[in-house]
Parts: structure tokens; sequence; C-alpha cells
């Protein structure tokens, strides 16, 4: 049984598609069939229903996923455990929250240049849930996200940090000058809002909902930054992860709003597809990113 095999079993299972799987791995179409024929005779049992164009596992398929992951997983690290950090190649597709970009990134690309200088590295700035869905398509090998605990059934958490969700305001806001503020209080102020792939501005939505509170948004975006920008500048709200306020905040630039009701934490999480395979380059990327992510958020 043929490593090789084993690997373009596992694109095709991942991309549902061997048109794509061949076009990713290099072959053609009439190899990666080839290759797939051979490793069903080698287990005695089709993997693939092929309907139409329309590919789906079998349950034998479904059965062999994890042995196939694990044996090719191995043979990398065999392939490569000889070899030092300095003279392994190739490309490593990483996606991150743009509040993640910001804070993190920096330190996290030198130190990880410095241990892999021949790595390229190809960086995607999106909301979470553009994120995931390229995940799906095989079109990044990781990413890191600010999300709700994702299934293990479908996602391989690699690691993972709780993080405070704030309501923030400008100090001279007039809800700045309470101790304590009930979410009545509220009604009426302007918003700016990270846009809906944000799941921590959608669970506030649903509070301030359940509670049957008109939210005034003014304003809806992707960026964490410019929102906090914006509260320092002028009689703005926001909801906002803490570690993008934490420098402001210190500074007295910002006032974190003391709201019990809306007490939440996300999860910072380092993440990869299930079917893909976890190669030194991208191990040694998350490794970096986390180190400098605890360097910052433990701070807190």
């Amino acid at each position: 049984m043929e490593i090789r095999n084993l690997n373009t079993f596992l694109k095709v299972a991942a991309l549902q598609n061997f048109t794509q799987a061949a076009r990713e791995l290099g072959y053609s179409q009439s190899n990666v069939s080839a290759q797939i024929q051979q490793l069903e005779l080698e287990i005695g049992a089709p993997l693939f229903n092929r309907i139409g164009r329309s590919v789906s596992l079998t349950q034998y398929g479904e059965e062999l996923l994890p042995y196939a992951r694990q044996i090719v997983s191995t043979a990398l690290h065999m392939e490569n455990f000889l070899k030092s950090e300095e003279s392994l190649g190739g490309t490593v597709r990483i996606g991150v929250v743009e509040s993640i970009f910001n804070l993190f990134m920096e330190d996290t690309i030198i130190n990880y240049h410095k241990r892999f200088p021949r790595v390229k590295v190809e960086l995607t700035v999106d909301a979470t849930a553009t994120l995931k869905s390229k995940l799906q398509c095989g079109l990044l090998d990781a990413a890191c996200l600010i999300d709700d605990p994702l299934p293990k059934t479908e996602w391989h958490c690699w690691h993972k940090v709780d993080v405070p969700i704030v309501v923030v305001a400008n100090p001279l806001h007039p809800l700045s000058r309470l101790d304590k503020i009930n979410l009545e209080d509220l009604s009426g102020y302007d918003f700016i809002l990270m846009e809906e792939s944000a799941p921590y501005s959608i669970n506030f939505q649903h509070i301030m909902a359940a509670h049957h509170i008109e939210l005034h948004t003014f304003l809806k975006m992707q960026s964490a930054d410019m929102a906090r920008r914006m509260v320092e500048k002028d009689m703005f709200l926001s909801v906002l992860p803490y570690y993008t306020v934490r420098t402001s905040v210190e500074h007295g630039k910002i006032h974190i709003l003391n709201i019990p009701e809306t007490n939440q934490t996300q999860s910072v999480q380092m993440v990869l597809h299930i079917n893909k395979i976890m190669t030194p380059q991208i191990e040694g990327f998350m490794e970096e990113l986390r180190d400098v992510l605890h360097k910052i958020i433990d701070a807190e």
C-alpha cells in the first residue's frame, strides 16, 4: 500500500472532487482515479460513492479515513525528522481574523521565519465564517479564529484560549460615569458592532433581543481596530474582545462598562479541518502563534 495513494485518498475525501484533488496534487485526473482504484483493490472495498459528479465516502472510506490520516502524518514526520527546521521548504497557508492579525501576526511571522527560513507563508485575513469555508475547501492549511467551540467531528482544535468580551465606551460617555449598568440603559445609544460573522457580536444581539431591548447599531464592519479608534474619538459604544482594547483601557482612552448581563467569553482557536495532515511546517507556525498569543493574553 503506497503512501502516495493514501495521500491522494485524503485529498479527494477532503475536496469531494477528483478534478480539484488532481489539480492541487499536480496529477492528471486519470492518475488520481488510478491511484484510488489501486487502493480500493488493496482494501477490497469501494471507498467512494460516485453518483454523477457527486463524490462522497462510502462506509469503508469513512472507516479508512482516520487510519490513512495517521499513516500519512507518521510518514511525513519520518521523512522530516532528520532534517533541520532550517532545511524544510514549502508553503503554509494560514487564515486569521482581523483582530488576531493586527495584534499577533508581526511577532509570529518574524519568529517563524527564523525557525523556517525556507518556508513561504501565505496569510489570509477574513471573517471567521469565510475562513472556516476556506478550510473546508482545502484553500487554507490552518486558521486562528474567535468563535464558539467547534464540533470535533469536523474540526481539529490544536489550541485554544478563552478571552473576555467587553462592552466599551469613550471615557466621556454618560454611561462611563455609572458603576453598574442595566441592559435597558443601553437603549438609544449608538453602537459599532462587528459584522454578523463575529460570534460575540451575534451573542450580544441575542442577549438584547431576549430582553426586548432595541439596539441602535450605527455601524457594522469587520475591523475591531477601527471600532476601537472610533470609540476613543467619539461617543460610541462597541462590543469587542478585551485583548483588542487592553492598551487603550490602560491609557484611559476607553472605559469598560460594568454590565453583568452581558458577561461572556469566546475562544481564540487555532484549528485545522479534521482531514488536514499536520506537517512540521504547519505545526511550527501554530507553535509560534500560540506563544505570542499567551505572551499578550496572559498578561491581561
